[in-house]
């Protein structure tokens, strides 16, 4: 399983780099499948959710209430996750939603607190 997910996870990096972004998303939705299905372990057997990726390709393929709902899930999953805040407000904003965005950002602060990378929705994938 846990090569199943890295082979996807680098398929997909190599898809988006071709800009074939559709391969990349379905890549990427088998990645998440997998993890999904994997035993519980501390540490996690994968230790990144590809969640944050799923979602950072749906965004910048266009598909901002995609990516939404896949960053909620992250969140569901791996609450206060700064990476998966910055995408959700990333993916709100995308829809004109700044209001929501807004409390997003102030969450994302609060959990990138000391963080000294300025994200990038690029640096999801």
């Amino acid at each position: 399983d846990i090569l199943t997910i890295a082979t996807d996870v680098l398929g997909a990096k190599i898809a988006l780099a071709k800009k074939d972004n559709a391969s990349a998303i379905t890549l990427l939705r088998h990645a998440v499948d997998t993890q999904d299905k994997l035993n519980y372990g501390e540490p996690p057997d994968w230790f990144s959710p590809v969640r944050e990726s799923l979602g950072a390709a749906l965004l910048m393929n266009g598909d901002a209430a995609g990516a939404e709902k896949v960053f909620r899930a992250d969140l569901d999953r791996n609450p206060r996750n700064p990476r998966s805040l910055f995408g959700l407000q990333q993916a709100l904003k995308s829809q004109g939603r700044n209001y929501d965005a807004g409390f997003v950002q102030k969450e994302f602060d609060a959990a990138w607190k000391g963080g000294s990378v300025k994200l990038k929705v690029e640096n999801l994938v």
